[in-house]
């Protein structure tokens, strides 16, 4: 079973703190459930007709929850399944799977099925899942299975046989029946505990986003971030680790998060500015500062009038310089 393309888990408020030490509220635009039925198949052989068959299993995606099948859709058409139809219960992950057998007929190349089960939360889930990739016709040919062979009678023979007089010994140790192996068993990986989770924080002038990724999860996760406006971003998330990327900060920003390989469960990001942020501080479009009036105004009051004093005393300064003409002088300039 291919557990690489279960689907992200996106969450409509995250407290980013817990996460990656960033804090703020983030805004997604329609999350998606992640809920969902986990769809993989094995072929048999081919019949000496031609037909053949496909061993479907499909495993809850919650391990708190059963599901139930509502709508179950064969591909090709003309094929049947038993097992698997609608109103059957979907065990919760880790207690079983729903198996089921679909007969396809000789001109089949290819089989496929779509699951749609749904699951009562808080609301009603629905979520619907095809088989990762179609299961193809088998070349193998079945062993046709052998009838018993029949026994003769027997031959008479000239000479009678002659009764021992020893009862005949039955073997010791029982024969221990062999257990049949199916064939086309595949081994099934365990279930990551956690699915990767946007996290994002922002401040007067940013708006940090990026992925957290689980240790167990099977593979790194790339994820371009495109803003509204500027350049777009991608980045890696390492499994174990939160990977971020920075964009400064603009009233309306908004950031679409898009995972490769998972793109059905890309989020939008809104930025939201911080209510401590000042009218002077940038980064977010804000008004411009008004005049600066009380303590503030009366500061820079008493620093104009020491700048006031230091200039008369330079002019007395100069005019004493000068000597008695010269202050003359400058109180002559002075009346006209």
């Amino acid at each position: 079973m291919n557990l690489l393309k279960s689907p992200l888990r996106r969450t409509s408020a995250i407290t980013a703190g817990a996460l990656i030490g960033l804090a703020g509220v983030v805004a997604f635009a329609a999350p998606a459930s992640a809920h969902h039925p986990i769809v993989d198949g094995v072929s048999s052989c081919v019949n000496e007709d031609g037909t053949w068959q496909v061993t479907w299993k499909v495993a809850n995606s919650e391990y708190d929850l059963v599901g139930k099948v509502t709508d179950v859709v064969l591909t090709p058409a003309d094929s049947t399944i038993t097992g698997i139809t609608a109103e059957a219960p979907l065990p919760v992950a880790g207690n079983g799977t729903l198996e089921g057998v679909q007969t396809l007929p000789a001109t089949a190349e290819s089989a496929s099925i779509a699951v749609t089960a749904e699951w009562q939360r808080d609301q009603l889930i629905t979520a619907t899942r095809e088989a990762e990739r179609p299961v193809q016709k088998p070349t193998d040919k079945c062993h046709p299975t052998p009838n018993p062979s029949s026994t003769g009678p027997s031959t008479p023979t000239d000479e009678p046989s002659t009764p021992t007089d020893e009862p005949s010994t039955p073997s010791e140790e029982p024969s221990t029946p062999s257990e049949p192996t199916p064939s086309g068993s595949t081994s099934v990986p365990p279930a990551p505990t956690k699915e990767p989770e946007f996290v994002h924080d922002q401040d007067c002038d940013s708006l940090t986003v990026g992925i957290t990724v689980p240790a167990d999860w099977p593979e790194d996760i790339e994820v371009t971030f495109k803003p509204s406006t500027g350049e777009s971003k991608t980045v890696v998330g390492k499994r174990g680790e939160t990977t971020t990327a920075e964009f400064p900060a603009s009233k309306g920003l908004k950031i679409k998060a898009t995972p490769k390989g998972y793109e059905d469960e890309a989020a939008t990001i809104t930025y939201k500015q911080p209510a401590d942020c000042d009218s002077s501080g940038g980064g977010a479009g804000d008004e411009p500062s008004l005049p600066l009036t009380g303590a503030a105004a009366g500061g820079i009051a008493a620093g104009a009038g020491v700048l006031l004093a230091a200039g008369v005393a330079l002019f007395f300064v100069r005019t004493s310089r000068g000597g008695p003409s010269a202050a003359r002088r400058s109180l002559k300039d002075g009346r006209h």
